[in-house]
């Protein structure tokens, strides 16, 4: 899979429509301050409204060879991405739920996420989380999981094990509890 897309060794990866409430400016602007020719982003997704903007970040900071578009892919294949990938950033300023993150860690895949809406009950204690304004919080994250094995490696067990809590047998346990619950108060 790393030679037919042509990836380098690492690279850090976003899943998402490229819209506003992605914030992907933001990890743009994080991704630039690591100064890391070696690593590239790549951007999985279609394009969405407002793009043009993160087009002319590209080429503000200057990454026009350490970022990646590469347009829809289908779900069939995003394991491949998440599991290739070093870490996932989910750079969102709003979301409802965000299945990438839990895609993603039920790969093993490192997990920085913005600190908003139900983010942190999806990625429980096993993600990086950051203000998704804060441009040098997410870099220092970037850095951390990228330089340090330990952290990178304690992030994926914890992200494996927080996935398991979304399992559908785990749902249809809950469901059954509560209509039992539900039955015996009527």
């Amino acid at each position: 899979f790393r030679n037919r897309e042509q990836l380098p060794s690492r690279f850090v990866l976003h899943v998402g429509t490229l819209q506003p409430r992605k914030n992907i400016p933001t990890l743009l602007e994080a991704f630039a301050r690591l100064q890391r020719p070696e690593v590239l982003l790549v951007l999985v997704g279609g394009k969405g409204w407002l793009f043009d903007e993160i087009f002319a970040k590209v080429k503000e900071f200057n990454l026009q060879g350490q970022v990646r578009f590469t347009g829809y892919v289908p779900d069939a294949d995003l394991p491949l991405w998440y599991n290739a990938a070093a870490a996932l950033v989910f750079s969102s300023v709003y979301e409802g739920f965000g299945l990438p993150i839990v895609q993603a860690m039920a790969c093993g895949t490192p997990v920085i996420a913005a600190q908003t809406s139900a983010i942190p009950e999806v990625t429980g204690q096993a993600a990086r989380l950051f203000d998704p304004q804060d441009v040098r919080a997410l870099a220092d994250h970037l850095v951390n999981v990228l330089d340090d094995p330990q952290v990178a490696t304690t992030m994926q067990e914890a992200g494996l094990a927080q996935a398991g809590q979304f399992s559908w047998d785990r749902v249809g346990r809950k469901m059954v509890s509560v209509y039992q619950q539900a039955l015996a108060k009527s």
